[in-house]
């Protein structure tokens, strides 16, 4: 519980949506004093999962086998080289923390925050002036907390900035979630957000939604653009597209493992072509994964200035 003293503050319900009435009663739950809903916490992490989620159970989270999520297949996954390459995040994150650097006490909530604390911190390097909070509602998550992206347990106005990197795909309502994200978000505050465009099934059927640019744009039609663009291109979807083509011919896990170590070691040098195509238009069309970078603003962006700041190669119009 220690790792939530600082933002106990800014909690809500995510069942009444009570603000500063969430206390923490045992060492095993907090309760909300307004409606008397109890949350169980799960070595140290709340999960804030209302009792009507139809999908997540919170009590499944009570024992847990262990504070620290493993990793299942370490061995299988050292073999396996990546099959996308990422022109963005390193950049993006280091200037977002630069940005950071300019805020007093600044709060960054991580939506989906799975098992990218290392990596997130090595770019972010959270101290005394930073303070990271990650969320996610898989089990296996390395987590400050536990939610629901549909129901973030924040206060309005929360957090100056926020992180999600491959996330929106795996949830029932994008536009919901979205919605969340900039409601906790402080007006002025940065968004990074890495969204797939043209990729495979990769989380089973926890995988439902694509997007374009101009749709991750309009998902985030609050959040005025700093940068945008694809954070991997053609090159990589080639290399998605020839792994998953092979993988259709079996179900069975171990071929499917030696398959990808395979497809990968053999054509995984296509996804260097994305530096070289990272830059042209009619490579945005064929994107892999884009990313948007931007402060929240007052207001919304304009559909027909969303329509208007398409990149691709294709330009038409619908009169």
């Amino acid at each position: 519980m220690s790792n939530l003293v600082s933002i106990q503050s800014i909690l809500r319900c995510p069942g009444c949506k009570s603000s500063s009435l969430i206390v923490v009663k045992t060492d095993d739950e907090i309760v909300c004093e307004t409606c008397g809903d109890k949350y169980p916490v799960s070595y140290g992490r709340p999960v804030f999962l209302r009792p009507d989620n139809s999908i997540f159970n919170r009590d499944d989270y009570r024992n847990l086998d262990s504070p620290v999520p493993t990793t299942g297949n370490s061995k299988w996954r050292a073999l396996i080289p990546e099959a996308s390459l990422n022109l963005a995040s390193q950049r993006l994150l280091t200037r977002l923390r630069k940005e950071l650097e300019k805020i007093t006490d600044a709060t960054v909530l991580v939506v989906g925050g799975g098992c990218q604390r290392t990596w997130l911190g090595d770019l972010l390097r959270p101290d005394d002036t930073i303070k990271i909070v990650y969320t996610d509602i898989d089990v296996a998550a390395d987590v400050d907390l536990f939610c629901d992206g549909h129901d973030l347990p924040f206060v309005d106005n929360a957090f100056d900035a926020v992180v999600t990197t491959a996330v929106l795909e795996h949830v029932l309502y994008p536009e919901c979630v979205a919605e969340e994200i900039i409601r906790v978000l402080k007006v002025g505050g940065l968004l990074y957000s890495e969204l797939p465009f043209m990729q495979q099934v990769h989380e089973g059927a926890y995988d439902f939604t694509r997007y374009t640019l101009s749709g991750h744009r309009r998902l985030f039609n609050r959040i005025a653009v700093i940068d945008s663009g694809m954070v991997a291109g053609p090159g990589t979807t080639l290399v998605w597209s020839i792994e998953n083509f092979v993988l259709a011919f079996t179900v069975r896990p171990v071929l499917r493992k030696i398959s990808k170590v395979v497809i990968r070691i053999v054509f995984g040098w296509l996804k260097y072509f994305d530096l070289f195509l990272k830059d042209k238009p009619a490579a945005m069309d064929g994107a892999s994964c884009t990313y948007l970078f931007g402060r929240k603003m007052a207001g919304q962006i304009p559909d027909s200035e969303i329509i208007a700041s398409y990149i691709g190669a294709k330009h038409m119009q619908h009169l």
